[in-house]
């Protein structure tokens, strides 16, 4: 029984790298920066290129938040969880990491 959770623990983390590298290439190329004007919060890329505006109270984290997951980061995760994928379905992975990458993986599938 255990063999098959950590398979399907593998396949999932799998995926979700799969679909992180996707979701990263589609999105605004670049590192993102946060613009604050007056009651707006823009979102820019390369060359100041407005990837985003946003509005209202939470706009200011929201920005801060979107920067910090760009897609370089993005990338970073999809390779840490690709290679992690072979630990996992090996058993050679600690529980508590294994849990903490299925339940990311999971996320990413199914927002």
């Amino acid at each position: 029984m255990f063999e098959y959770e950590r398979g399907r623990a593998a396949t999932d983390v799998r995926k979700a790298s799969e679909r992180l590298r996707e979701l990263s290439r589609n999105a605004a190329p670049g590192v993102w920066r946060v613009v604050e004007d007056a009651g707006t919060v823009r979102l820019t890329g390369r060359e100041g290129m407005d990837i985003a505006v946003l509005l209202g109270t939470w706009a200011p984290s929201t920005a801060h938040y979107l920067t910090t997951v760009a897609p370089d980061t993005a990338f970073l995760m999809a390779e840490i969880l690709w290679r992690s994928q072979s630990l996992i379905r090996k058993g050679e992975m600690p529980s508590q990491i294994q849990s903490s990458l299925s339940t990311l993986a999971r996320t990413i599938l199914d927002p």
